[in-house]
């Protein structure tokens, strides 16, 4: 354990730095995968319409849920890079005086 909890730990530090970085990469795939999942939708809403091809029905409720998977993992990356700035700052140690 560190002596003094005033003494930045570095090994502390380096662990909320990754779980950061863990988190911004994730927020980063997140909206990589939703320009992706959405650049596909105005093309397949302008389809000609085959036989066997689905309705915009089905085509938006997969979108709907498409953009309820992704609102959940911004959200989840969201939060785990604002634990590590958390973590961050409780390993800096309290310098208010």
């Amino acid at each position: 354990m560190n002596p003094d909890p005033k003494t930045p730990s570095p090994a502390a530090r380096a662990l909320a730095v990754a779980i950061f970085a863990a988190g911004v990469l994730m927020l980063l795939a997140v909206f990589a995968l939703a320009a992706l999942a959405f650049a596909r939708v105005p093309h397949a809403l302008g389809a000609p319409r085959a036989s066997s091809g689905p309705g915009v029905g089905p085509l938006l409720a997969a979108t709907a849920s498409r953009a309820a998977f992704l609102l959940v993992m911004a959200y989840v990356s969201s939060l785990l890079a604002s634990k590590g700035l958390e973590l961050y700052q409780a390993a800096q140690g309290d310098r208010r005086g």
